[in-house]
């Protein structure tokens, strides 16, 4: 009997949608529009007869259906990217899978990871940005990076780095403003938001601040974009304390209502007990030393 397969390039772009519940971040990927991502994903759905998404205020979720579906991809564009880089070079390829955040991919493992590239030979790491801390919804990983709003005690994760998020902005934009209170001065400012609003409402929330006056602006899903929206003049941001230190410092950016007024994150390590594997072990001895390092600077 025939087989029925839906188009294996809807799949993958809706594969590649669910791993970073993003539309943006899967034609970034993918190297298309988000247009033509969307329309894969519409077809796919028609012609499944099911939703794969649930499209929410400024972010998407994955349907039941599409959790089902999602697993199944992963697993098999996986199977199949082993195999074809095996068959064309020749040799046998391990891969780490880690799912890390789009902040900690940015500013710890792109400037960093060739180290442990360059030093292990016939191993690859495969990174999937993802914002969620570990679950069973998860796709699976070998390792994961993720950061949490509050200290976390458990012999399951292991605490890799902290950092404080707090208001910044270039300093015209605080010019004429100094004597105003931070409600007044967020209440004139453009107010750029990472994803959506729950890191300004927090903020807001530990600041006294009511929280309708960042309930506005830009929402973006990429931390350098967001670095370079504040450097721009766009608006104000919460930014890393640890990672834009660099642009404090030289006074690219400045912070209006105080460097210790932000949002605590702390950040973990998850490793997969079931991949009892050396490479993956030597990749994570490789982020703690790393993470080590970065506690110290």
């Amino acid at each position: 009997m025939k087989q029925r397969l839906p188009s294996l390039l809807a799949i993958r772009y809706f594969e590649a949608v669910g791993r970073n519940l993003s539309f943006t971040l899967a034609a970034n990927e993918l190297n298309v529009t988000q247009a033509a991502v969307s329309h894969q994903v519409r077809l796919l759905e028609q012609d499944l007869g099911v939703k794969l998404f649930t499209r929410l205020h400024q972010r998407i979720e994955l349907t039941e259906c599409g959790m089902e579906l999602l697993d199944v991809s992963i697993e098999c564009f996986g199977k199949l990217s082993d195999v074809t880089s095996n068959i064309s070079s020749g040799k046998k390829t391990s891969r780490i899978h880690l799912s890390v955040s789009p902040l900690i991919s940015a500013n710890v493992l792109m400037p960093k990871i060739g180290e442990f590239i360059n030093s292990e030979e016939d191993v690859e790491v495969i990174i999937h940005h993802s914002l969620a801390p570990p679950n069973d919804r998860e796709p699976p990983y070998d390792v994961k990076l993720f950061f949490s709003r509050a200290p976390i005690n458990s012999e399951s994760y292991e605490f890799i780095l902290n950092d404080k998020l707090i208001p910044m902005c270039v300093p015209a934009l605080w010019r004429e403003h100094e004597n105003e209170t931070a409600a007044e001065f967020l209440q004139k400012s453009n107010i750029v938001h990472e994803f959506d609003y729950q890191w300004w409402e927090q903020w807001c929330e530990l600041s006294g601040v009511d929280k309708s006056v960042v309930q506005r602006g830009l929402a973006l899903d990429d931390p350098s974009v967001l670095e370079n929206a504040a450097l721009l003049g766009r608006g104000i941001i919460l930014g890393s304390r640890r990672f834009l230190a660099g642009r404090l410092l030289s006074g690219e950016l400045i912070t209006p209502l105080g460097a210790d007024n932000g949002i605590d994150v702390y950040y973990y390590l998850a490793i997969n007990k079931t991949q009892r594997r050396r490479d993956v072990a030597r990749f994570a001895n490789w982020l703690r030393a790393t993470g080590a390092a970065l506690r110290t600077e």
